[in-house]
């Protein structure tokens, strides 16, 4: 168990998040009235007291809510955590469903140390059960790790595609979360790049890689095949599905 040291929210992102001392988390959501917050696997991000204080040792003047995350946490090394793991705040239930972050732009807290810890050592959680949340509650951890699954494609297929792709992901794999990377979202805008943080990094269980273009297979081509089907890979612990249309999702 560790504890809540501070919330933390902001009425826009790319800012530093102000001090509260209790909100509500909303189910399927995020934090109240938080920027951040929405229908993504994003929803509530932490970082350590700890964490901050190696910054402070660089000589940086920095509080929690400096690194726009929602809850400061004391007394835990979040970074041991794994994407799955259950956590219960006053009754709420939350899933780890991201660690680290790959930043796209620097932001000033990086300028001027020449350093940010958020990328290394935040984490990323979903809401499952919301419910009222103040500084000082526990935190605990659930004896529970549950599978989640990834939807890799273009915006244009997440705009246009994205809920329904969701949908059949549910039914398929009855993940516990879903994310949805965009071929854009990650730095070098490469599908190597994104299976590698995926599987390596957040030991996502269930990935599909949906192309109606065709022009992602290649990627794929040097990575193992299973055995029972010529469109599903292996890498490290996940499975890999690629499909250019619907038919072949709901065929899997």
């Amino acid at each position: 168990m560790f504890n809540i040291k501070a919330i933390s929210i902001s009425d826009r992102k790319g800012i530093r998040k102000k001090n509260i001392e209790a909100t509500e988390l909303i189910a399927d959501f995020g934090l109240k009235d938080d920027a951040h917050a929405g229908k993504w696997h994003r929803q509530v991000s932490f970082l350590a007291e700890e964490s901050i204080e190696t910054m402070r040792a660089k000589g940086l003047d920095v509080v929690a809510g400096n690194f726009a995350e929602n809850i400061t946490t004391e007394g835990f090394d979040l970074t041991s955590l794994k994407v799955g793991t259950h956590l219960n705040i006053a009754g709420s239930e939350l899933v780890i469903s991201q660690l680290g972050k790959i930043c796209h732009t620097r932001c000033a807290i990086y300028h001027q140390a020449g350093d940010c810890v958020m990328p290394r050592e935040g984490i990323f959680a979903v809401i499952l059960q919301g419910g009222a949340i103040r500084v000082g509650d526990t935190i605990e951890l659930q004896n529970k790790v549950s599978d989640a699954a990834a939807i890799i494609g273009s915006k244009k297929t997440e705009a246009d595609l994205g809920d329904q792709l969701k949908n059949i992901v549910r039914d398929k794999f009855k993940p516990i979360f879903i994310r949805f990377d965009t071929i854009s979202d990650k730095e070098g805008g490469s599908l190597s790049a994104i299976l590698q943080d995926l599987t390596t990094t957040q030991g996502i269980k269930n990935i599909v890689v949906f192309d109606p273009s065709g022009s992602l297979g290649l990627a794929l081509s040097g990575l193992s095949h299973a055995p029972d089907r010529p469109n599903r890979y292996q890498m490290v612990q996940s499975t890999i599905d690629y499909c250019r249309d619907l038919e072949e999702l709901e065929k899997l």
